[in-house]
């Protein structure tokens, strides 16, 4: 009886884990493909000068507090 809960309780947590894996994958494809998107629409050089200036003014206003 013990093993067949082990091997319930393994599976569960083998599903869930693919299931959030799967998500993650999913969640990065899409960040990956925008952030593709937008550097293709660009001037060429433009997206770090944005991804720089977006992160000293996350910077500056966690620190503003």
């Amino acid at each position: 009886r013990g093993s067949l809960m082990d091997g319930l309780s393994r599976a569960i947590g083998d599903g869930i884990g693919g299931l959030v894996g799967g998500a993650m994958d999913a969640v990065g494809s899409a960040i990956s493909g925008a952030i593709g998107a937008l550097g293709a629409s660009l001037p060429a050089g433009a997206l770090p000068v944005i991804g720089i200036a977006a992160a000293l003014l996350l910077l500056w206003l966690v620190f503003k507090r």
